[in-house]
């Protein structure tokens, strides 16, 4: 999944939801990815959300992926699930947000989007 190859625009606000996954009875989880950052460097955010699948409220706090970087290639990325939506059916939410800048960026992209129960 990408947010746009070679052009995500200005004031872009892209998000991917997954489907919903089941972590009842499920005491530990790590979120691992294969992510690709190619942004401005300076006003463009990406986080993961942990959301609760009944409703959509945010469990724990946003995960940054850090769009500072500059990735020559995919970097694989592993994420703690966050305690609070341990336990829950949940859906995980990739969002990437451009400031107003014109860039010839692709954003992020990623791959290999793995849930491991680490209990």
């Amino acid at each position: 999944w990408c947010t746009n190859i070679g052009d995500y625009g200005p004031g872009s606000d892209i998000a991917l939801r997954s489907p919903v996954i089941n972590l009842n009875g499920i005491a530990g989880a790590k979120l691992t990815i294969d992510a690709y950052r190619d942004a401005d460097g300076s006003g463009d955010t990406a986080v993961i959300r942990f959301l609760r699948a009944a409703d959509q409220v945010q469990l724990g706090a946003d995960t940054s992926l850090g769009m500072s970087s500059f990735d020559s290639d995919y970097v694989r990325q592993s994420i703690p699930v966050a305690p609070e939506a341990l336990g829950e059916s949940i859906v995980i939410e990739f969002n990437f947000v451009s400031d107003g800048s014109a860039d010839a960026f692709s954003g992020l992209t990623i791959d290999n989007v793995v849930v491991e129960v680490t209990n």
